[in-house]
């Protein structure tokens, strides 16, 4: 690889002439297996007929032969073959390690697995056969060069996942560079730049892909086309564009509580605004927005709608973790609720399932009795049975948890235009994960791609927070504290302190069970601070793999023999 040469005790001697290096190079390409005088003639002199063509021959074997050493090159009626082993050839072993890493049964989502690729990718050495044209050679180096395109590929799909979207890109950019035709590695180079915070370069960086498969004479995939519209639209500047045009000054006072009423587009785009903040974790803007938005229309005695705007500062105090403000909040909310009309039932469902996450697992219980059935609008729904998942997980109903979990998904997925999907995905994850499935991977995954394509930093904290639980209750305490790292900055940045207790908490358990004690416990810290600055009561930590690993693997092979639940990326419309 690179560059056809012999290596004695370590130091390369290189193979001169073309003649000798084709000879060596077919010799590898048939190793341990003898090639016939007459093949290897035919290969290296296609257009000889000469009687003198066995001398040239006999002269080629003895000159290689003298440059391997004695034993190496082997003769015999049969032919010739190098006895050698397979480690010791650059090609066969970085084949060898490739094929390895990228098995089927290789874990996906652990950080040994994408420790193997590196190792593999490493053993790159350069273009196979450089500077040799013979039969068979042309076909090794093409599946050489996309094993190790695919390798780098998957590297980044883990780096990606991982949170790590810096080394992502550096590998992202390289593969594209080389092969511009890999739609599926410029995809994930746009969702590496949306990661590292680059989103101001997507619209180039299309052009850039466009403009390279147009020369190809190629056409974007479908794949692609809808990576462009989910990472270049820009609902925040739309918004802020519309509101220049409508209502610059936010005096624009509403007639009616009517959205239909032009009156009232200043308040109904600004309230969009909030939730979009939210999502992006500034989460101070959002608030700011609610309340000067309540505070307008209180005065104006739309009580109905002033119930809304606090059940969305609800939403808002949810992310951040201050869940006994929330419920103070939605205290008030239901009090203004019982002078108007429309906004009972979800009140009632958003309170269950703040009390669900505070562990008041019984008073939640009442909050989603007293709505009855899942009836009413899709987002009620949706949100109903949501809540019914979490408290059915919570209590150790991990079945009828997925069962909630995949109802909603189901809901969601056939009317997006009102539910959010991302937590939902999220939801799915946790239900699997705590019903010993590991197919929770592959929803996880999903969440966290949701997240990134939208640059919903608290959903991606909260993702890899919970998927660090994952990794701890299978036994991968390393990659578990990856997640965890990456879901601490996340959730700190975003200003998500439950997020971001709950991941130092994780990381502080898996490192525990990697022995740095020190660590641990600075960790188990820094999550109890986190905890007391929005007064939330210590969760109990999760039960290590070796505890529970058996029963885990127990479940997973009963439901080997059940059917299958469709990964989200099968289930999208």
């Amino acid at each position: 690889m690179g560059r056809v040469e012999i290596l004695h005790d370590g130091v390369a001697r290189g193979v001169q002439g073309r003649t000798q290096r084709a000879l060596l190079s077919l010799l590898v390409l048939r190793l341990r297996t003898w090639t016939p005088a007459s093949l290897i003639v035919e290969a290296l002199w296609p257009d000889e007929r000469s009687e003198r063509v066995a001398t040239r021959l006999h002269v080629q074997i003895h000159r290689l032969r003298k440059q391997l050493g004695n034993g190496v090159l082997l003769s015999s009626p049969n032919g010739y073959r190098l006895d050698l082993n397979q480690n010791s050839i650059d090609v066969w072993c970085f084949e060898h390690s490739a094929r390895t890493a990228l098995a089927e049964d290789m874990p996906d989502h652990d950080l040994e697995t994408l420790r193997c690729l590196e190792a593999a990718a490493a053993q790159w050495g350069g273009e196979p056969f450089p500077d040799v044209d013979l039969p068979g050679t042309a076909d090794w180096q093409s599946e050489l060069r996309a094993l190790y395109a695919r390798i780098r590929e998957r590297s980044a799909e883990f780096h990606l996942e991982f949170g790590d979207g810096s080394a992502a890109l550096r590998l992202l950019t390289r593969l594209t560079h080389e092969h511009p035709e890999n739609e599926h590695a410029q995809v994930l180079r746009l969702s590496a730049l949306q990661h590292t915070g680059q989103g101001t370069e997507l619209p180039r960086a299309f052009v850039e892909v466009h403009r390279a498969l147009e020369e190809l004479g190629l056409d974007p995939s479908p794949d692609l086309l809808h990576t462009q519209r989910a990472l270049v639209r820009n609902r925040e500047e739309e918004i802020r564009s519309d509101l220049a045009v409508v209502d610059p000054a936010g005096e624009l006072i509403p007639d009616t509580e009517d959205e239909a009423d032009p009156t009232m587009r200043g308040s109904v785009l600004r309230r969009e605004l909030a939730y979009i903040l939210m999502a992006k974790g500034r989460h101070s803007e959002a608030l700011s927005l609610l309340e000067r938005l309540e505070a307008l229309h209180s005065g104006l005695g739309h009580e109905n709608l002033c119930a809304i705007l606090l059940r969305d500062m609800v939403a808002v105090m949810a992310l951040t973790g201050d869940l006994r403000r929330a419920l103070r909040l939605l205290g008030e909310a239901s009090r203004l609720d019982q002078r108007t009309t429309g906004t009972d039932a979800m009140l009632h469902i958003i309170r269950a399932l703040v009390l669900t996450h505070m562990s008041r697992l019984h008073r939640a219980e009442e909050a989603l009795a007293a709505v009855g059935e899942s009836t009413g609008p899709t987002a009620r729904q949706v949100m109903w049975w949501r809540t019914r998942s979490q408290i059915d997980r919570r209590t150790g109903r991990h079945h009828d948890a997925v069962v909630g979990a995949l109802t909603a998904w189901n809901l969601a997925r056939h009317d997006s235009a009102e539910a959010d999907v991302g937590p939902i995905l999220l939801d799915v994850a946790c239900s699997l994960r705590d019903d010993g499935n590991a197919e929770c991977f592959e929803w996880y995954r999903s969440a966290l791609r949701f997240a990134h394509e939208d640059m919903r930093f608290p959903l991606a904290a909260s993702t890899h927070a919970s998927m660090a639980k994952a990794q701890l209750l299978w036994g991968r305490p390393q990659t578990a504290i990856v997640h965890s790292r990456a879901g601490l900055e996340l959730a700190q940045w975003s200003g998500c302190w439950l997020f971001a207790g709950k991941a130092a908490a994780r990381l502080a358990e898996a490192e525990e069970q990697m022995g740095v004690s020190s660590s641990a416990l600075r960790h188990r810290q820094e999550a109890q601070s986190f905890y007391r600055r929005i007064d939330f009561p210590t969760p109990l930590p999760v039960r290590s793999g070796q505890d529970d690993g058996a029963s885990f693997k127990a479940g997973q092979a009963a439901q080997d023999g059940s059917q299958r639940i469709r990964s989200p990326d099968h289930m999208r419309s």
